[in-house]
């Protein structure tokens, strides 16, 4: 099984998550951590991807330019048989008021025959160019370990011994 997390991001937050996120699937599966930037053609990055995770800074209550035109430019069942999970980064507040990327995203994936394993997954900044909220990197952990969990691959216990 292989995992692709894609992110797009503004101010570093996202990327920042995406790669706490990366870090914690490659303890379980091979990961590749990739920016959209670096990504001419989704399709093909799709080869041999098991497990995708998509996340974006929350940009005018919705997905970035870049991600919305990337995902949208897949087929309509480009993404059957590939399990997904998206995730935003946003102010605080009610997703009435501050939007969420995550949302629409998981929407749009779902478009394209899309296995949503988790709900759309928020992760808070102070400012609008963050930083990220006290505690948003040990969320991401926890979330990443929730989406792996979903699809029924076993986290690695980590004991540390005191001394």
């Amino acid at each position: 099984m292989n995992a692709l997390v894609l992110y797009d991001t503004k101010f570093g937050n996202t990327e920042r998550i995406a790669e706490t996120i990366a870090l914690a699937f490659q303890e379980a599966v091979p990961t590749r951590l990739t920016a959209i930037d670096d990504v001419p053609d989704l399709a093909a990055e799709l080869d041999g991807v098991d497990i995708l995770i998509v996340g974006g800074p929350t940009q005018v209550h919705g997905i970035s330019a870049g991600l919305k035109s990337m995902v949208e430019s897949l087929g309509e069942h480009s993404l059957k048989g590939i399990r997904t999970a998206a995730f935003d980064t946003r102010l605080h507040g009610m997703k009435l008021v501050t939007g969420s990327a995550s949302v629409r995203l998981g929407r749009l994936m779902r478009r394209r025959g899309a296995w949503l394993v988790v709900p759309p997954e928020s992760f808070i900044v102070e400012g609008r160019e963050g930083p990220l909220h006290e505690g948003e990197v040990e969320h991401a952990q926890a979330w990443a370990g929730e989406v792996l969990h979903a699809v029924g691959i076993r986290v690695p216990v980590h004991t540390h011994s005191r001394v």
